[in-house]
């Protein structure tokens, strides 16, 4: 599963809250939140992957920014897949709202790793004679 997929499936089991993860009755969350909420089992390795996986915004947010917790960093800092989706949707899904959940699902789309089952499943499929394909 993609992490732009957990998200739009998540925000269909709990409503956006800013700066929480998952709210004590699992009600409300973040973006990682949505992620925790619709993954399941797949939820840590999604996140270690984004955590790893640098990325820089096609905008540049200067001076400090809402970071994790909602607790202001520095924009060098955020330099993630992780950290970028934190602060997006803190910051400008959340509180400025010049952003919509649907353009944080559309953006992460754009710059996030191809899911390893999904590449798999692409392989096996390059892997099949073109007289299958066209049989098909």
């Amino acid at each position: 599963m993609r992490i732009s997929d957990a998200i739009a499936l998540g925000r269909t089991m709990i409503k956006p809250l800013a700066g929480v993860h998952i709210s004590a009755d699992k009600t409300h969350g973040c973006a990682w939140g949505m992620v925790w909420k619709s993954a399941g089992s797949a939820y840590d390795e999604m996140h270690v992957r984004a955590a790893y996986f640098r990325t820089t915004l096609s905008f540049k947010c200067v001076g400090l920014v809402i970071g994790s917790g909602m607790t202001l960093g520095l924009t060098e800092r955020m330099n993630t897949l992780s950290m970028a989706i934190v602060h997006l949707f803190n910051d400008h899904v959340m509180t400025r709202k010049d952003w919509t959940l649907d353009q944080l699902i559309d953006w992460v789309r754009s710059v996030e790793p191809v899911d390893p089952e999904e590449k798999a499943s692409e392989a096996s499929v390059s892997n099949v004679p073109e007289e299958v394909h066209s049989a098909v």
